[in-house]
Formats: structure tokens, sequence, C-alpha cells
């Protein structure tokens, strides 16, 4: 699919003026907060990867060829990059403390089965921290985003500005604490815990 988020040189020009705008403490957050084996979900060109701290356990996915050859030049060493998508994660059941993503569910084509796959991987406990644009509180604004939603979505490679995302999060059984849970306008910075699955509860990866 077209559009400017599947651009590296689009993508890094409008990540870099959002940043200075504070998207980039948030991204700071973002990762300061992850402890032991952690994945990152979409990791685009690798904005991130730089920020985690040294001798960090970091996998990141990312399912565009063109972006993750741009993430290579800039990971650390030790990062190791996998192209795969958020819907089919290759890697076993609870092997993650952390998983972290960044602007990332609004473009995953189907978010429920992304999202089954993060709460797969991680550990009982093992937390999801993620940065997102959702669906507006506001009624007015929210209906603005419905009428743009077809042609941003082309325009921007698949990008939806009106899920609710924090609600997903919480239906795929993940329960968002209060700690650094942070709103300012549509964007959205939260840390969510991994309940444990329910007995008999197995995705069709772990079937594999």
């Amino acid at each position: 699919m077209p559009g400017f988020e599947r651009n590296p040189t689009l993508y890094d020009a409008f990540c870099s003026l959002a940043e200075r705008w504070g998207l980039g403490r948030w991204r700071g957050w973002l990762v300061r907060g992850a402890r032991g084996p952690t994945l990152e979900v979409g990791c685009g060109t690798g904005r991130n990867l730089a920020r985690y701290a040294a001798g960090s356990r970091v996998v990141a996915i990312e399912p565009n060829a063109v972006m993750i050859r741009v993430a290579q030049r800039r990971a650390p060493r030790g990062v190791l990059l996998v192209r795969a998508s958020a819907e089919a994660l290759p890697f076993r059941r609870a092997h993650f403390e952390t998983v972290v993503s960044s602007l990332v569910f609004c473009t995953v084509p189907d978010v429920r089965a992304g999202l089954a796959e993060v709460h797969r991987v991680l550990q009982p406990g093992g937390q999801l921290r993620m940065l997102e644009h959702v669906r507006s509180t506001k009624r007015w604004i929210a209906r603005c985003q419905d009428l743009v939603a077809p042609v941003w979505s082309w325009a921007a490679g698949g990008c939806h500005p009106n899920r609710r995302t924090e609600e997903a999060v919480e239906q795929a059984g993940f329960e968002i604490v209060p700690e650094g849970r942070r709103s300012w306008g549509t964007m959205r910075r939260f840390s969510a815990r991994a309940a444990p699955r329910a007995l008999g509860s197995v995705s069709r990866s772990d079937r594999r």
C-alpha cells in the first residue's frame, strides 16, 4: 500500500518534526521502562533503537523490507532485527518480559490478532509499553477522523486515525496501569500488564 509512512525519507522527516514537538520525550519514556528480554514491534526506520540502555536484550521486528534496511544501519550492536508482522510473531510463548510499540497499531491490518500475538509472547505479568494516536474522545473530532479515515489511510500507508486502541488493548487481556499514563490530544502513552492467559487458551502460533 502506498503512503508516506512506508517511505523512509518522508517517515523520518515527519517523525523528526514530531519529536521536536514532544514526541521525543515520549519515545524516551517508552524505552526507559523496558525490562528484561524486549521485543519492539514495528520498529520502522529504527528511531527508538539507540535509546535503549546499553546491554539491553532487544529484538525488533518490521514487515517493510525498505524500512528494516534503514533500521539495520541505525541499530546498535547486539540488537537483532527480524522481518515479520505483528500478527505472526516468530517467537515462542512467554519469551519476552517487555514489548514496545510506537505508532504501530494504527497500521496493523488485524489489531485483534496482533495484540493476541503480543500477549502470547509476553511472560505473565510482562508489560506492553505503547505510544499511539487514537480516536478522539470529543465527538466532533472523532466524526472528522471517521470522515478523513479512507483518504488518510491511503495517503499514510494504511494508518487509521480513528482506532480505539486503548479499548482493544484491554479487550486483548491487558490491564492499563495509571503510572506514566499520559494523554495529549489524540496521542496516548501507557504501559499495560499482561494478565495470565486462561487455561486452555492457545493461539494458532502455539499449535505450530
